[in-house]
């Protein structure tokens, strides 16, 4: 935007003094200074549609990417917490988690109501045979086993999960876990995020470091997309609704 207004300024200072000038310079020579005003007002014209169009741009790349980084972060959360689900806890090594969701399989199962004698309560009241109180006991009968892999990430290369979905882009999703320590209880946590600089690495400086600061509602906060956190409990993403797959927050 300087540069415009500077480019701006100049033509104005230009224009000016042409016009204190022009009857000083030989008439021969009007055609080449017209023709030198009509190539300054197409560059100044070039200019103000780059001002306008760049950002307008900028922002079509940077949603479009954003939404698919955002996907990719929300399938490695599922997969993390398939994994923390069977196995007890995250893990920070992509193999491992692949290697997991290729093998590991969930029961199936169903749950029932029924009712038996409360023996205890029978006995504290003087209570015997089949008469009495009764408790109401829900029973689960597992039915069998299902892949989580065919279950839930068909058609998905977990080990592909840390790469960008964008030709080009430099680094790597980071994923590490750690422990959080909650009153008495030690919880597995985990955090996986995204630098903006990478997701953009193509976009115009100037708005890529405007981006890496931003602060609103609707955008994403900060130099990075994450999901999941490493100082309290969550597998929040800090992402606002429009970057997030309808069935995903």
């Amino acid at each position: 935007m300087f540069n415009l207004i500077l480019s701006v300024v100049i033509g104005i200072i230009v224009l000016v003094l042409l016009a204190i000038f022009i009857n000083k310079i030989p008439r021969k020579l009007h055609i080449v200074i017209i023709l030198v005003l009509l190539a300054l007002i197409g560059f100044f014209a070039y200019k103000l549609y780059q001002s306008i169009a760049e950002p307008v741009r900028f922002e079509a790349v940077k949603e479009e990417r954003y939404k698919d980084v955002v996907a990719q972060l929300i399938t490695l959360r599922d997969a993390e917490s398939a994994h923390k689900t069977i196995v007890g806890k995250y893990t920070d090594d992509i193999d491992a988690l692949a290697r997991f969701i290729d093998t590991a399989k969930f029961a199936l199962i169903q749950k029932r109501d029924s009712s038996v004698v409360d023996e205890e309560k029978n006995r504290r009241y003087g209570l015997s045979g089949s008469g009495g109180y009764l408790k109401e006991i829900t029973i689960v009968d597992t039915l069998g086993f299902k892949s989580v892999k065919d279950s839930l990430f068909t058609g998905v290369d977990i080990r592909s999960l840390l790469n960008y979905p964008i030709e080009g882009a430099p680094g790597k999703i980071e994923l590490a876990t750690d422990t959080f320590i909650d009153g008495e209880n030690v919880l597995s946590v985990f955090e996986a995020k995204a630098s903006k600089e990478d997701i953009l690495f193509d976009q115009p400086e100037r708005l890529v470091k405007a981006e890496l600061e931003v602060k609103a509602v609707e955008a994403i906060d900060g130099p990075t997309i994450k999901v999941g956190s490493l100082t309290e409990v969550t597998t929040s993403g800090n992402w606002p609704r429009q970057y997030a797959p309808s069935r995903s927050n």
